[in-house]
Order: C-alpha cells, then structure tokens, then sequence
C-alpha cells in the first residue's frame, strides 16, 4: 500500500458519517456532492453548540457552508474570475464564522465585558 493510501484512509475516520472529519473536501462538484458537502459542514458547525441551537446558529451553519462550498468550487474551477469569487466567499466565510463563534459564548461573558468597559467609562454608579 502507498503512503497516500495509508494517508487517506487515516484522514477519513468514516465514511458514511464525513461530518466527523471537519477537513473533509469533495473531489467532485456535482449537486449529489454539494448535497453531501453541505449537510456535513452544517451538522459539523451546529455540533459545537453546546444545548439547542438558535435560529440564528442554524442560518449562521447554513451560511457557513454555502461560502465554504463556493470557495472549494471557485479554487477548482481555477480561472482568475473564480479565484476572486473564491476569496470573497471566504472572506464572508470568516465574518460569519466570528459571528457564531460569538454565539457560542455564555451570554454572561459578553455582558460582564460590556459592563467593565461602561464602569471604565463612565465610573461605578453610586
């Protein structure tokens, strides 16, 4: 066996459940892959939530994926006009991803942070 194989088959722990694998990546893009792709990457994202997801996590998955795969599809087509879309697929990728990222934080976290910079502002209240 070569060392891609013995590569390949150490990335891919199983291959009905990809989701597992958050470096999957589709060899083909077709809309059966794009289906599979998406399901994965949204499943994988709304597996960080820690209790039920908001509506707000689901669209934020939802999003997540879709700039994920059009970035993967832009980078294969390979011509300078995909490459670009590309980029700003994956730029959107990244606001999106430190919106939820923001999400996922205890809600009492961000509160403390808002009312230190207040008190810093404007001193304790009396």
């Amino acid at each position: 066996m070569t060392q891609a194989n013995t590569q390949r088959r150490n990335v891919i722990v199983d291959r009905k459940n990809p989701w597992n694998n958050p470096g999957y990546s589709p060899r083909q893009f077709n809309a059966l892959a794009r289906r599979r792709f998406l399901k994965a990457r949204r499943l994988y994202h709304l597996a960080r939530v820690q209790g039920e997801p908001t509506e707000a996590q689901i669209a934020m998955a939802r999003s997540m994926a879709m700039f994920e795969w059009g970035a993967l599809a832009g980078e294969h087509e390979g011509t300078l006009a995909s490459l670009r879309e590309a980029r700003e697929h994956r730029r959107l990728l990244l606001r999106v991803l430190e919106d939820f990222e923001n999400s996922l934080q205890s809600p009492s976290g961000r509160v403390g942070k808002r009312l230190a910079g207040l008190h810093d502002r404007f001193g304790a209240p009396r």
